[in-house]
């Protein structure tokens, strides 16, 4: 790593003061700049962590207070208490990072601090330019700011060489710090835990996984455990991770957390204890919208030690915003009259382009083919836009009051876990059966695949069997149905009678339950004469409260139920949704199954439905699959 001299004149050029904030006072500025032989994505990641490099650096714990929107942040630095409000951050990803905080109390008036990433020439690395700008209270902080802005430039030398040689040598704990080990009592505490964890029966690596994370996890990361991610990171299955965190939480290791993220910024807007807290709306101070439980997404489901084990408050070495909201790829704050041109490094896809608390937005594709390289954001433009890898955006506030354009990933991240997941997992169903949603909560889970199973001729099967015959044949037949559908991934929802929902996230899980169940209950079976029908239909649905149960509701749970119409024993009928899925239809093809089509539209008909019919009583390996039409 190379310390270079920057240019401070030219540096300001690129990153002007706001009039406003100085009135006249002359500005402390520090600039230093570092060369070093990394990949810019690679170092980028370290540096949007502020907080973990602001704790590597030696700076002081932070606490932060939401007001208003705001971040009103206190630390204690050098033996003195300081006071501030912290700015809107403001970040191009790839490129640069600012932050700013207007002080009441300490040794500065105002700070802003600014990262400019940059590449060299190819396969040269990187040039990162570090800027201090303090306004100082008086003339002996300006002194001690220019001291310690001294001991910082080394700070920084040290440690960037440090990521530097981590990154060569492709380790990633450089910034992580173990806690102190925990003491005997709670070590013993723990012991029992495993012991009970096993008694369970319980696979043992994510059991070891969890029980390491809770004694060693760096306590910036061990607040809030999501369970997909760190089972990804250890190569740990997620369902089994998620079984046994489930049965940590039963016995008292855990604690369960309910948390309403805000579908804009993304950031955890409130966490409850229990499903049953969860209301109809949520509100974001820091976006100025409101949105709705209804909306997908917007509920995550983590986990928190207990207290008891380990007590791990939320900490801070700073607001760290651009690591919290990594979906968003630009922000930037312009005041009235103002112009900017900004190029993110971003890959091909779609991202969308907002201005905070504005509830319309545009898209913006990025394509390898595209020859665009310069896209003019309009607020008043209707049509979205397209540009090429490597594009630069203009911005232009033409607005009497500051403007904060951002431009966002519309996916989101496959690391947490949703409604949905949770609520088609039977482990959840069976150890939490108390959680429910309160009254008029509708939860978006997302598509579901809905699954129905009914009983053919179940009137003639009481009349010939007698009443307690038949209930307990009835009642043998759900044990039956239960370890099928949990052994493809999804959850019995409720019965009706004889029938049986389910749910799966999977539709192509969902079709192989089906099969497996018609083969449970075949037509040579002679210690049960039952025989089942099968639909199913894949959709958006919603969960509701329902006799104090986690319900599904929708079309495609209407669909499914009227599908059963048009099914017979021994056959799985189910809608072209599903058919349109490449994994069912390549399971089709190499099984060998013959489909058939259905179709009833007549237009007095209640229950007019087009699907495909799989008889598999009858069915005979054909890869050719003649009498099959593919079109409805």
């Amino acid at each position: 790593m190379n310390l270079m001299m920057p240019r401070l004149n030219h540096f300001l050029e690129s990153y002007p003061w706001d009039k406003q904030i100085l009135k006249n006072h002359t500005p402390l500025d520090t600039l230093w700049e570092f060369e070093l032989k990394v990949d810019r994505d690679e170092l980028w990641t370290y540096l949007i962590d502020t907080s973990k490099f602001n704790r590597a650096l030696g700076f002081p714990k932070m606490d932060y207070e939401e007001k208003n929107g705001q971040l009103h942040g206190t630390t204690v630095n050098m033996g003195l208490r300081q006071i501030w409000i912290e700015d809107e951050w403001q970040w191009t990803e790839g490129k640069s990072i600012i932050g700013g905080r207007s002080y009441s109390k300490g040794l500065g008036r105002y700070v802003r601090v600014i990262y400019d990433l940059s590449e060299l020439k190819e396969g040269q690395g990187v040039r990162l330019k570090v800027y201090f700008g303090w306004l100082p209270k008086n003339i002996l902080s300006r002194l001690i700011l220019k001291s310690s802005m001294s001991w910082l430039g080394k700070r920084y030398g040290e440690l960037l060489s440090k990521i530097e040689n981590e990154i060569h040598q492709k380790k990633t704990d450089l910034l992580e710090q173990r806690p102190d080990s925990l003491d005997e009592v709670i070590e013993h505490r723990i012991e029992q835990f495993e012991r009970s964890m096993i008694e369970r029966k319980l696979p043992l690596k994510p059991v070891h996984h969890l029980l390491d994370f809770i004694r060693t996890a760096d306590e910036l990361n061990a607040h809030r455990l999501r369970v997909p991610e760190l089972a990804r990171k250890k190569g740990i299955d997620e369902t089994d991770f998620l079984k046994v965190c489930l049965h940590a939480t039963r016995l008292g290791l855990l604690h369960m957390s309910w948390d309403l993220v805000c579908p804009h910024c993304r950031s955890v807007r409130a966490q409850y204890k229990s499903l049953s807290e969860v209301g109809i709306k949520g509100f974001c101070e820091v976006c100025s919208l409101e949105f709705g439980t209804d909306e997908e997404n917007v509920l995550e489901i983590t986990f928190q030690i207990h207290a008891g084990i380990r007590d791990v408050p939320k900490v801070f070495y700073c607001a760290a915003e651009p690591s919290g909201k990594q979906h968003i790829k630009l922000q930037q704050s312009l005041g009235p009259g103002e112009r900017k041109e900004v190029a993110p490094q971003v890959t091909a896809g779609r991202y969308r382009l907002r201005v905070l608390g504005e509830k319309s937005y545009k898209y913006l594709d990025i394509t390898s083919h595209s020859e665009k390289k310069l896209i003019c954001w309009d607020e008043s433009d209707k049509e979205n836009y397209e540009a090429g890898l490597g594009f630069s955006l203009r911005l232009e506030n033409i607005n009497n009051s500051t403007q904060t354009y951002i431009m966002e990933d519309v996916g989101w991240s496959d690391l947490a876990l949703r409604p949905r997941q949770m609520f088609n997992f039977h482990e959840f169903r069976d150890l939490f059966s108390e959680e429910f949603l309160d009254a008029g909560v509708q939860l978006a889970v997302g598509s579901q695949t809905i699954l129905f199973t009914d009983i053919v001729g179940s009137s003639r099967f009481y009349a010939e069997n007698g009443d307690p015959k038949a209930f307990a044949q009835i009642r043998k037949h759900f044990e039956d149905i239960s370890p099928i559908i949990a052994r493809h991934e999804g959850v019995v929802v409720k019965t009706m009678g004889d029938a049986v929902m389910s749910a799966f996230p999977d539709p192509l899980n969902a079709l192989k339950s089906a099969a497996n169940l018609q083969s449970c209950f075949h037509e040579k079976r002679d210690d049960s004469s039952l025989r089942i029908k099968i639909s199913l239909s894949m959709g958006p649905c919603i969960a509701v409260n329902l006799n104090s149960n986690i319900d599904y509701f929708g079309q495609v749970v209407n669909t499914a139920a009227k599908l059963q119409a048009f099914a017979k024993a021994g056959e799985i009928v189910f809608t072209d949704s599903i058919w349109k899925i490449s994994e069912v239809r390549n399971y089709i093809e190499s099984q060998g199954i013959t489909l058939k089509t259905f179709k009833n539209n007549t237009a007095t008909s209640a229950n007019s439905m087009a699907g495909y019919r799989w008889n598999t009583f009858s069915q005979k390996s054909s890869t050719a699959m003649d009498d099959f039409d593919s079109k409805i």
